[in-house]
C-alpha cells in the first residue's frame, strides 16, 4: 500500500527548520566578517530539520525530507539576504549566490540524513517486515555505495580527460555524466526491485559532492564555479544518474 505525503511533519520541519537555521546563522554571523560559522549554523539548522521529519512522521519519510529541505533553503535564502549580516559582507553578487546554493544543496543532503536518524530513533526500520513492499522504502546502503562508485568514477574519468583536454569546464560536466550515468546503471542493474529512486539520490549526492571538491580544492573563490554552473551540473546530475538507473533496471529485467 502506498503511503500518502505527510504534510504534517514536512510543514512543522519547515517551520522548525527556518527557524533554526535563521538563528543559528545569525547567531554568529553579526559578529564575524567570515562565513564559515554561519554557514556552518545553517547546515546545522538543516539537520534539525530532517530529525523532526524523521521523528513526526509515522512511516519512513521519503518525498517529504526533499519538500522540506527545498522550503527551508527558499525562506532562509530570502530572510538572511534580507538581513544584511556582517558574515556576508565579503561576498558579492553572484559569489554570495552560488556560496549560498552550494550550502543549501549540501543542506538537503543533511536533510535527508536527519531524517534517517530521526527514523531510527523512532523506530521505522525495526517494524518494517522483510519482503513487505520494499520499493516503499529508500536502500540506503546502496544510495550510499552509490555515491562513494559515483565520486570514485567522476574523478577517474575528470583525471583522464582533464589529461587529454586540459583544466576547462567541459571535461567535468563530461566526468559527471558518464561516471553517474554508470553509477545509476549499476546500481539499477545490481540491487534488488526497484531502485531508481536510489540512483538519482545517490546522483544527486555524488554531484552536490563533486562541487564541494571543486569548491574547495580548485576555485576557493568562485572565481570561475557560477550559479549557471552549478544548476546545470546539478541537472545533469539528476538526469544521467535517472537514466542510468533505468537502463540498469532493464538489464536486469533482461537477466
Amino acid at each position: 500500500m502506498s503511503k500518502t505525503f505527510d504534510v504534517k511533519s514536512a510543514g512543522i520541519s519547515v517551520v522548525v527548520g527556518t527557524a533554526f537555521v535563521v538563528l543559528l546563522t545569525w547567531w554568529s554571523g553579526t559578529d564575524f566578517r567570515s562565513p564559515v560559522f554561519p554557514f556552518m549554523g545553517m547546515l546545522a539548522g538543516f539537520i534539525i530539520s530532517g530529525l523532526l521529519v524523521g521523528f513526526v512522521s509515522k512511516e519512513e519519510t521519503i518525498a517529504e525530507p526533499g519538500v522540506a529541505s527545498l522550503a527551508v533553503g527558499a525562506l532562509s535564502y530570502v530572510i538572511l539576504t534580507s538581513m544584511e549580516l556582517k558574515c556576508f559582507s565579503m561576498l558579492q553578487g553572484d559569489v554570495f549566490t552560488t556560496n549560498i546554493l552550494l550550502v543549501i544543496f549540501n543542506g538537503i543532503i543533511l536533510t535527508f540524513a536527519g531524517a534517517w536518524a530521526g527514523e531510527k530513533f523512532q523506530g521505522t526500520f525495526e517494524k518494517k517486515v522483510s519482503g513487505d513492499e520494499p520499493s516503499e522504502y529508500l536502500e540506503w546502503g546502496w544510495i550510499v555505495s552509490g555515491s562513494i562508485l559515483g565520486i570514485t568514477l567522476s574523478m577517474i574519468v575528470a583525471n583522464i580527460i582533464l589529461k587529454v583536454a586540459g583544466l576547462v569546464y567541459t571535461p567535468f560536466f563530461l566526468a559527471l555524466v558518464l561516471g553517474l550515468f554508470i553509477t545509476g546503471l549499476v546500481i539499477g542493474w545490481k540491487s534488488p526491485g526497484i531502485t531508481v529512486k536510489e540512483a538519482t539520490l545517490a546522483g544527486f549526492i555524488t554531484t552536490v559532492l563533486n562541487l564541494d571538491i571543486f569548491k574547495l580544492s580548485l576555485d576557493p573563490e568562485t572565481h570561475y564555479l557560477t550559479t549557471t554552473t552549478v544548476i546545470v551540473a546539478l541537472a545533469a546530475g539528476l538526469v544521467s544518474s535517472y537514466i542510468g538507473g533505468i537502463v540498469g533496471e532493464k538489464i536486469q529485467a533482461a537477466n
